[in-house]
């Protein structure tokens, strides 16, 4: 794992719910590596409670590539299934602050090559879009 700089993008943007808060998911090629951009939108909501999610569903002792894999795949599940998609923007401006962690996924996984979690902001959602959904599953939120 590795801390992660800043990014700007403009493209695809999903807003998914994942156990309560909604996170966004953006993804970009850089060197030929496809990174998958995904971080908190709600309010208050810190980008590691990303990671303490995937600790909760690998209580296994996980490596850090696998909790990687896990959180690609809730957001690729969103996107591909519509599981608790928020919404979709084809064409939207999106920020993700330093400070986050950028980690290698060992090898193609959900068409991604890189996971970079951080604080992201997408503008143009509201702020109905980017509140805490219900959810069955709190326990994992926490």
């Amino acid at each position: 794992m590795a801390s992660a700089e800043g990014s700007k993008g403009r493209g695809r943007v999903l807003a998914f719910s994942l156990f309560g808060p909604v996170f966004g998911y953006a993804s970009t090629l850089v060197d030929n590596q496809q990174v998958a951009y995904i971080g908190p939108l709600t309010p208050g909501v810190n980008w590691r409670k990303l990671w303490r999610m995937a600790e909760r569903c690998h209580s296994d002792g996980a490596s850090e590539s696998r909790k990687a894999q896990w959180i690609v795949s809730q957001a690729f599940r969103a996107f591909i299934c519509g599981s608790d998609v928020v919404r979709r923007l084809p064409d939207a401006d999106w920020e993700m602050e330093p400070g986050g962690w950028l980690v290698e996924l060992g090898g193609p996984w959900c068409n991604q090559d890189v996971l970079v979690t951080g604080n992201l902001t997408v503008p143009e959602l509201a702020a109905e879009h980017i509140e805490t959904k219900p959810t069955y599953f709190p326990q994992y939120a926490g």
